[in-house]
């Protein structure tokens, strides 16, 4: 068997990997902000991705790809206290439709809609010093294999896999001005139903670096620059590697504005300037936030 069967399959295997999980999962400014126990929040996400540029081996192979993706995650989260310390116990729920059009390398057009692989989580608080800006948290994620996912299709929103992701985020505050720094690993069962032969994919850990810096223009207004890094993750068909592992960076500009006490708005835009192997994305976003 050689490497999955081609360029549109690996694609296929790409973004089948890609757009319900990882590239959800990343954090936002202020994320590692513990709020009082007590507090109840509801936020609501929307993304559009695009693309045209597949990479191999970190040189661009094709810029004939189209992809374009509308995602929203609706995410309760609920902060209280377990002895000492905070948590916030929370839920993603990723829903949307994506469209992937290979015709001009001699492939096809698929489409895919419905819910994605919703995420449970719950950071705990080791550090949480509001009066001197200083946080840290540990976050366990699990991902759970409720999307729509059907093996006879070319895209799926589902990935029919669990996934587990461990993470650590340190936030320090220096008067108006605030760093970000966060790492995590994650783990992935196998998907033993891909495609129509109903192959066996497993998938090496992922990890991630983020870095943040930001600026309060005012106590309603803050801006940061974001930087994202994903390392490993090749994938294994039938025991076969596809060399397809992550070496990624990606940066990310982000406008944050409370427009009362309760309701806070982000405005988002996110290039993936580096990507060894898959496709080069585009993501503009918005965060609708409002805390009771």
């Amino acid at each position: 068997m050689k490497k999955f069967t081609g360029l549109f399959m690996g694609i296929f295997l790409f973004v089948m990997m890609t757009f319900t999980g990882v590239s959800f999962a990343d954090n936002d400014a202020k994320d590692y902000w513990a709020a009082p126990p007590g507090t109840k929040v509801m936020a609501v996400y929307y993304r559009h991705i695009s693309a045209n540029e597949l990479n191999a081996d970190g040189s661009e192979i094709s810029s004939d790809i189209g992809l374009s993706a509308n995602i929203g995650i609706l995410r309760p989260i609920y902060y209280t206290k377990i002895g000492s310390f905070t948590i916030d116990p929370q839920a993603l729920i990723i829903f949307g439709d994506q469209n992937l059009d290979t015709t001009n390398i001699g492939g096809s057009e698929v489409t895919a809609s419905g819910f994605g692989d919703p995420i449970i989580a719950a950071t705990m608080w080791l550090i949480n010093k509001p009066e001197s800006k200083t946080w840290l948290g540990f976050t366990p994620f699990i991902t759970i294999p409720l999307g729509d996912y059907d093996n006879n299709k070319g895209l799926n929103m589902g990935t029919n896999r669990w996934a587990f992701k461990t993470e650590l985020g340190f936030s320090k505050g220096f008067d108006k001005l605030f760093t970000e720094l966060t790492a995590n690993v994650e783990f992935f069962t196998d998907n033993d139903d891909l495609g129509a032969a109903s192959l066996t994919m497993e998938q090496d850990p992922v990890f991630t670096l983020e870095g943040r810096i930001g600026y309060d223009l005012s106590d309603a207004f803050f801006i940061s620059a974001d930087y994202f890094y994903h390392n490993g993750g090749e994938t294994t068909v039938d025991e076969i590697e596809q060399n397809d592992e992550k070496d990624d960076h990606a940066l990310q500009l982000t406008l944050g504005f409370w427009l009362n006490k309760s309701f806070q708005v982000l405005l988002q835009y996110r290039n993936d300037f580096e990507v060894q192997n898959g496709l080069n994305t585009n993501t503009f976003g918005t965060r609708f936030l409002y805390a009771f």
